[in-house]
């Protein structure tokens, strides 16, 4: 089944000067093709101006496609008899947590979605308690916002988004103004969701540390899906990605200059501790005399 499925799909974004002419017009997305399945985490790629952000835009409907269509659950965006429906099955988490955080209370932030679709008082609080739980800030229910940590924040609008009961959840560079151990937290908490949960997971990120934990990495450029593959076929191609202006995992990024000074290590190692399952016994075999290349 396919939870978004996006074809022929072209934006663009319009200048206008005071008067309202025309200034200039610049096409974010050229003739984009990409699938998404329900349950599967997918992380999308690219450098600024990819067209990535835009294309997160039109999955809720905030924006509409120029040309081409837009499916969520089968629904098209440019319907405004769907809309309502799309904005439920699908969330949206964007960079700045306090740009969605609206309440002076944790808990009553996030049964404000829940509220708003009308639903009985016993079924918000079950929905309240059930989100709080799954993102682990149960403990920070009565707390204020402005009380939490930048991590704290995002995982709040992350359970605001989860009472609603969404089938997938797009995050559009949700750990852009985070500190590492925030993004650790945030990154955790959306694997849980799509593992235990079977939340479909649409994560934009320019972190490549992150990307690894995806079931599938989609790499845009200029308008467009130009890779598209498991994030060890896609960090395997270190050369490629450079000449997108995209980096790669540290330990890729260790793994490949490595190779490249002769030692035996395949491509799209992801992690350092799987550079180091290969490097301890290479080392361990150069220490008894082993192997020229070791």
């Amino acid at each position: 089944m396919k939870m978004i499925e996006a074809s022929h799909v072209f934006y663009e974004y319009v200048q206008r000067d005071e008067n309202d002419n025309i200034e200039e017009v610049s096409m974010a997305l050229k003739d984009l093709n990409l699938s998404v399945d329900k349950g599967s985490f997918v992380c999308i790629l690219g450098h600024n101006g990819s067209g990535k952000s835009t294309f997160a835009k039109l999955l809720n409907g905030l924006q509409l496609p120029k040309e081409g269509t837009v499916l969520i659950s089968g629904m098209d965006t440019r319907e405004d008899s769907s809309l309502l429906a799309i904005r439920k099955s699908c969330g949206m988490v964007f960079q700045n947590p306090d740009n969605q955080i609206i309440a002076n209370v944790v808990e009553e932030d996030v049964a404000f979605g829940p509220e708003n679709l009308g639903l009985q008082s016993d079924e918000i609080v079950r929905r309240v308690d059930e989100a709080l739980e799954k993102v682990g800030m149960s403990a920070f229910r009565m707390k204020s916002p402005n009380m939490l940590s930048g991590g704290q924040k995002q995982r709040v609008a992350i359970a605001g988004v989860v009472a609603m009961k969404p089938e997938c959840i797009v995050l559009d560079e949700p750990t852009a103004m985070l500190d590492p151990s925030g993004r650790r937290d945030v990154i955790r908490t959306v694997r849980e969701l799509n593992k235990k949960e079977g939340i479909t997971i649409v994560h934009i990120t320019h972190y490549m540390e992150e990307a690894v934990y995806a079931d599938r990495i989609v790499v845009m450029d200029d308008g467009k899906a130009v890779m598209d593959g498991t994030p060890r076929e896609i960090f395997s191609r270190v050369e490629e990605l450079r000449e997108l202006s995209l980096s790669v995992p540290q330990a890729t990024e260790l793994a490949h200059e490595l190779r490249k000074e002769g030692l035996p290590l395949p491509e799209g190692i992801l992690t350092m501790e799987e550079l180091l399952q290969y490097l301890v016994p290479l080392m361990k075999n150069k220490g008894t005399g082993g192997g020229k290349n070791a």
